[in-house]
Order: structure tokens, then C-alpha cells, then sequence
């Protein structure tokens, strides 16, 4: 029998025997001694996982999510792996690197996956090579459980404890090793981050689950009979909680509390949580643009935190060596760019979903896919900003279906109004026109040699950044 290549997804009586054939590995709930030695580690190395960037996302692995299969597979049936973005009724729409910050508490600033260690720094990483080695052969295991690993390290009260948690830590929450085990690649990664040297988590994160949707779409797809099996191990976590934060009819009954110091992802853990029943392909079919949650992290929450990059008053500023991070972190959320991960390079595109950014959405238009070394990927992410006026839109901005046409227009005069008229809106930071490595997509700012004026409080948001960079230009 030829299979059913052109069929977007399975018929309902065909749904259980899907969900049967589907084995998220990379779903893992933490264990009482990790959130023990979790405890631990913190206590004696908060400060140094705040300087590297981890101190949130390591939190945020003691909080257990029950897994939502139906859920997991009604959003994958709306996954396109052309632009990695979900296609609904309405548009587009995508997990971003900023939901990645928000809700798994990564960093998108940092040295690569990749980065080398100094010799220092090899000696640590081959003490862990030589243990594990050890390990598997006393036991005769061909790979080294987490059981096993906890056993050796946990409690040896020295520096090689803190390593050996961040080998745990990573190989079991940020890049899920397929047997349960603990993975030598990403030792490397755990000694830079023992020493608080940050490393970009985010992109590469997000890459290996642009990845895997991809691999999901395309089982759901193809599903045939539930001899059709396919591992997934991934943070689908991600997956489940962005959409519950995005479409109110899919979420839980009651969401936790936020409680003081804790990260946003204990909102949606399994203390008090209760599954909300839903047909979730019925919901996510009549879902309307103004049902969608664009925005979730610009709403307040007791005892939340806005980060610089969510101002009340919209805002330009220029990118230099004394901006904030969190200002350069939100750069690098909206800028068009490759995603390195360990072993995959996924593209992003920020631009098809900008009204996730509370910006004008552009006319997107067709996607080249251009395939890049992990070296050249990442210095395309890591392209310095130096110079760019950064444009910072408020967090309390009325998404632009809610404005009529009648009041976009009205504090425009006559040559304003031509002048729009003529523009191709961009509002995503992309690549230099000159830069032959570039996508077919729309691109973003422009970089300016400088600011000589500075924009009036009562910006309009409506606008998009170049149309209101070419309107003031004439008048500097």
C-alpha cells in the first residue's frame, strides 16, 4: 500500500492509534534526589549560574509538567517546516526566542554550543570522560544512568560535583539524551558554565525543536498504522506551555499562583493545575485572530518582573557597547537569523510573526533556505549591532486589529500619507542588503550612524519602523 504523502493529518478515529505511536524521551519529570542536589548546587553556586545565564532555566527544571499528547499533536498538524512557524486560520505564528527566555529561562546571549575550552578547562572535562568510563565498566553498562551518575558525584562536596550536576542538568533537561543517560557532548558546555561563562542555550534549543516538530509534522502526516513509531526528544515542554499561554481555551483550569522569586514556568506545574478538557483541533480551527494571545509576558502578574525591554512608553534606543543586555537580548529575539544548535542549524524568522513583538506585521513573502556550517550560522546570529537604533514598542501597544483604518491614518498629513503609501513596511532587525548569505525575506532596520533627534513620547505605535524613521528623517 503507497502512503498517504499529500494528507494533512490523520481522521478522528485515527487520533488514539497516533498519539500510541508517539514517545516524547524528552519529556522528563524531575526526580526527589535532583531537586535535592538541585538545592544543593544552588546554594552554593547561585551566583555563578546568574553570570552564566542559568540560574532561572535551572529552576525551572525542578518543576514538573504532566504531558498533554493531544495537545503536543493537534499544534504539530499546524507546524510548517519551510518558515518553522504554526500556520492558523487566521496567519502565522511561532515559538520565538523570547518565549524560549521567558518560559524555559535560556539565555540568547553567549559563546556558542561549540565553544572551546582552554586547557584548564580540557583537564576538568576529561576528569568527567575518565568517571564516566569508569562507571560503565564496573557496571558493565554501554551508557552512564542518571542513578549511576548521582551516585558517583552527588555529595563529593568539590569542584567536580558542580561540573558533574551541570552534565546531569544539561544531558537530562536542555538537550535530553534519547536513553536516558548521560551524554559526553555536553561536557564542554558544562565546564563553561561551572566558571559562569555564558553560552547561548536559547537558539540552540530552539533548533533542535524546530527540528523535531518537523519530524513530527511529517509523522503525523505520513501516519499510516501504529507501526509507524517515532521518538521524539526534545523540550516539547516548550511546545505544550506556549500554547496554553497563547489560547485560553486549551489551558488549564486554574494556573498557579506566581510566588516570589519563582520562574514563570511554575505557573503552569502540576501542584495545582487541572487539565481542561477540549477538542483541541476544533478549537485551534475556530480560533480568531482576536482570541490569540500575542503577547502573554506584557501582562502583569503578581510578583512578575518587566524586563527593560517591555517600557511603557514606546522607546528608541541605540545599540552600543554600554546598552543593557536585556535591550541586546531582545535584538537578537527580533533580528532574522540561523539557530545553532548542537547538531542541527535551523532558520528564524522573526519578521512572519512580528505582531508577537507587539510591532506592525510585514507582507511576507517566499523563503530561501540556505544551508550554513555551524561556524558560519553562528556568526550570522552573533552579527554585532553596533550603531542600529533599536526600536523598543510599549508593552500596554493596541495590537493593530483593534485600531481602525480612520485613526491610523489621522495624524498624518496629506505628504505623510503619500509618503507611507509608497513604503514597503520592515520592522525586524534582518541582514545588510549586501549580504549575499541573506534570506528571500523581508529584512528590518537600517542601521543609522547616528540620532539626531529624539522621538516624541507620543509615538505611534501603529506605525512600523521605517515608515516612522523615513517620516522623521525629513525633518532632521
Amino acid at each position: 500500500m503507497l502512503r498517504r504523502q499529500n494528507r494533512s493529518a490523520p481522521p478522528p478515529s485515527d487520533l488514539k492509534s497516533l498519539s500510541l505511536s508517539v514517545f516524547f524521551r524528552g519529556w522528563r519529570l524531575p526526580n526527589r534526589k535532583f531537586k535535592s542536589w538541585a538545592l544543593k548546587m544552588s546554594s552554593l553556586h547561585k551566583p555563578t549560574w546568574i553570570q552564566a545565564g542559568v540560574f532561572e532555566a535551572i529552576m525551572s527544571s525542578t518543576k514538573g509538567i504532566s504531558k498533554d499528547t493531544d495537545l503536543l499533536l493537534g499544534i504539530a498538524e499546524k507546524w510548517c517546516s519551510d518558515t518553522n512557524t504554526f500556520f492558523f486560520p487566521w496567519g502565522e505564528a511561532t515559538i520565538t526566542l523570547e518565549d524560549v527566555m521567558f518560559l524555559l529561562g535560556f539565555s540568547v546571549l553567549g559563546s556558542p554550543v561549540f565553544a572551546a575550552l582552554d586547557e584548564s578547562g580540557e583537564r576538568v572535562k576529561e576528569k568527567l570522560v575518565k568517571d564516566s568510563l569508569r562507571i560503565k565498566k564496573d557496571n558493565n553498562f554501554v551508557f552512564v544512568s542518571q542513578v549511576e551518575w548521582m551516585r558517583r558525584f552527588m555529595n563529593d562536596d568539590d569542584e567536580l560535583e558542580h561540573v558533574a550536576f551541570l552534565a546531569l542538568w544539561l544531558s537530562y533537561f536542555v538537550f535530553p539524551s534519547a536513553y536516558y543517560h548521560i551524554d559526553e557532548v555536553v561536557f564542554s558546555v558544562a565546564v563553561h558554565v561551572s566558571r559562569g561563562t555564558r553560552i547561548a542555550l536559547a537558539p540552540a534549543v530552539l533548533a533542535h525543536l524546530y527540528a523535531e516538530l518537523t519530524l513530527l509534522k511529517r509523522h503525523i502526516r505520513e501516519f499510516i498504522t501504529i507501526e509507524d513509531k517515532i521518538e521524539l526528544k526534545r523540550l516539547f515542554k516548550l511546545v505544550q506551555v506556549w500554547t496554553w499561554e497563547r489560547f485560553k481555551e486549551l489551558q488549564p483550569e486554574k494556573a498557579n499562583p506566581l510566588l516570589k522569586g519563582e520562574p514563570r514556568l511554575s505557573i503552569w506545574c502540576d501542584d495545582s493545575t487541572q487539565k481542561r478538557s477540549s477538542n483541541v483541533r476544533k478549537v485551534l480551527e475556530e480560533a480568531k485572530v482576536e482570541s490569540f494571545e500575542w503577547r502573554p509576558y506584557t501582562k502583569a502578574l503578581e510578583n512578575g518582573k518587566f524586563p527593560l525591554f517591555y517600557p511603557e512608553e514606546a522607546m528608541w534606543v541605540l545599540v552600543d557597547n554600554d546598552l543593557d543586555d536585556e535591550f541586546v537580548s531582545f535584538a537578537r529575539c527580533v533580528k532574522v537569523s540561523k539557530l545553532v544548535g548542537i547538531d542541527c542549524v535551523e532558520h528564524y524568522f522573526p519578521n512572519r510573526v512580528a505582531a508577537q513583538f507587539g510591532l506592525i506585521q510585514d507582507v511576507t513573502c517566499h523563503v530561501e533556505r540556505k544551508s550554513l556550517s555551524k561556524e558560519a550560522a553562528w556568526d550570522e546570529y552573533n552579527k554585532p549591532l553596533d550603531e542600529l537604533t533599536l526600536y523598543i514598542p510599549s508593552r500596554c501597544v493596541i495590537p493593530w486589529w483593534k485600531k481602525s483604518s480612520s485613526e491610523w491614518w489621522k495624524k498624518l498629513s496629506p505628504e505623510e500619507n503619500q509618503a507611507v503609501e509608497s513604503l514597503t513596511p520592515r520592522h525586524i532587525i534582518g541582514d545588510d542588503d549586501d549580504d549575499d548569505t541573506s534570506d528571500s525575506v523581508p529584512s528590518g532596520c537600517k542601521r543609522w550612524k547616528s540620532m539626531k533627534r529624539v522621538y516624541e513620547d507620543d509615538e505611534d505605535d501603529s506605525l512600523t519602523i521605517a515608515q516612522v524613521m523615513r517620516l522623521r528623517k525629513k525633518d532632521t
